[in-house]
């Protein structure tokens, strides 16, 4: 594998150099205009052929400089176009999904959901995509490019893909169409894609594996921006953060499940008409039955309704599955609101985990190791009466930042649980911004 990363990188086969046409589509929210122009400079630096793809930028903020964006786009080779959309960060998907289905080239065989914070890992990234065309015969699948798949891990829930997503997959065109897009009622598109990965796993009818781990080459963990580091720093994260979670409970009911089940089955019945050949299929949904129609005749019934016993274990892992601290979070509020409230939990919280990690990584002292034995149920009891995800040090260190504890008590989660935002939508947010 090292061999064929030194060859890649340095020089590509020289049969993917041949320029046959745009075959990328990188869709981008434009948020700072320095950051774009850092952006843009680098896909320039880092290209091997600035034909080989296409730039889509939405403006999302009406305030935004929009000539700034225009100058810079003008002055460099790549082809790019700007868009001004009413949407924000909560409903960006159908931004994504309007640059896809309205504004992109048709032709184009891949689409990247990316960042101005994104970086990509090395030279002739392009032609690295490249190589991946055709990678799955049916032309429906999506490439791990960050570090962060390197890692990956077995998901034995939905809960456990929306945990471990793909940061920045390439997405076939293909795939992308069949399931209609992004899922709007997400706000990333990440979680959900693989929340549609874990379905798509299951079908034992679908031989084809979707999700392709590149060499360690593409999307770069250490050159890209982190969040935190973003205009508006630490607390502008928390607060996108903590407001992005109202709505992580509406991903797991069982409404939210099964569009992630009835996306992974249309591309299953999409492979069938591929595999079968047919002729002028159309892919048909009468309530919740999804078919192939040809002419007159009904091929391929199934049902992405979930049973009594899968929504269970769905829901089950859920509750004590782990998100970043934030389930729990979410759930002590009304405690966690308040200054004094927020020290005994927090002294709570530190006391519990020192020794739940005891327990994790045992010391060879037993009296020590018994004790902590004892909190770490306390702490399992605490958890499951509360019904939220397990005291962790990924709950530790969230409750541990100052600038977290300032969010937390600031105005602007205060106003938002006043204007209850987590009772909306983001059907609701998104017709809400196109009225302003």
């Amino acid at each position: 594998m090292s061999n064929f990363l030194q060859h890649i990188k340095e020089n590509p086969l020289e049969e993917l150099k041949i320029y046959s046409g745009k075959f990328i589509t990188i869709g981008l929210l434009a948020k700072y205009v320095e950051k774009f122009e850092e952006y843009i400079n680098d896909l320039e630096k880092n290209c091997y052929d600035f034909r080989n793809f296409e730039v889509i930028v939405t403006i999302p903020d009406k305030n935004f400089d929009f000539e700034a964006i225009k100058k810079i786009s003008n002055k460099s080779q790549i082809e790019i176009k700007i868009i001004e959309l009413p949407y924000n960060y909560l409903n960006s998907m159908k931004s994504h999904n309007i640059m896809i289905k309205e504004i992109s080239d048709q032709n184009t065989y891949f689409y990247i959901n990316n960042s101005d914070r994104c970086r990509f890992s090395c030279k002739n990234w392009d032609i690295i995509i490249k190589q991946y065309i055709k990678a799955v015969p049916d032309d429906m699948f999506f490439l791990r490019g960050s570090n962060f798949s390197k890692n990956i891990k077995k998901r034995i829930s939905a809960q456990d893909a929306y945990y471990f997503p793909e940061q920045w997959g390439v997405f076939s065109r293909k795939y992308l169409e069949v399931i209609s897009g992004f899922l709007e009622s997400h706000t990333g598109h990440d979680a959900p894609s693989e929340m549609i990965q874990y379905f798509i796993d299951k079908n034992k009818e679908d031989k084809f594996k979707r999700d392709i781990l590149m060499p360690n080459i593409m999307h770069s963990d250490i050159r890209t921006t982190p969040s935190k580091e973003t205009t508006g720093g630490k607390e502008r994260f928390y607060e996108r953060y903590f407001i992005n979670n109202f709505f992580y409970k509406s991903y797991f009911t069982k409404k939210g499940l099964e569009l992630c089940k009835k996306a992974s089955l249309k591309i299953m019945l999409a492979h069938l008409i591929w595999k079968y050949n047919y002729k002028e299929a159309n892919l048909i949904q009468k309530g919740n039955i999804l078919y192939v129609k040809l002419g007159e005749k009904i091929k391929h019934k199934c049902s992405y309704k979930l049973n009594y016993f899968d929504f269970l274990y769905e829901k089950y892992h859920f509750l004590f599955g782990v998100n970043h601290g934030l389930n729990f979070v979410h759930r002590f509020y009304f405690i966690l609101k308040y200054q004094k409230g927020f020290f005994i939990m927090k002294k709570i919280i530190f006391f519990l985990n020192s020794h739940i990690q005891n327990v994790k990584n045992p010391e060879n002292n037993i009296l020590v190791l018994l004790i902590s034995y004892f909190f770490y149920y306390i702490s399992n009891f605490f958890t499951y009466v509360f019904l939220t995800e397990p005291i962790s040090n990924e709950l530790e260190g969230l409750i541990g930042e100052d600038d977290f504890k300032k969010v937390l008590h600031g105005h602007v989660i205060k106003d938002a649980y006043k204007s209850k935002l987590y009772n909306k939508s983001l059907e609701q947010i998104a017709e809400e911004l196109e009225r302003i």
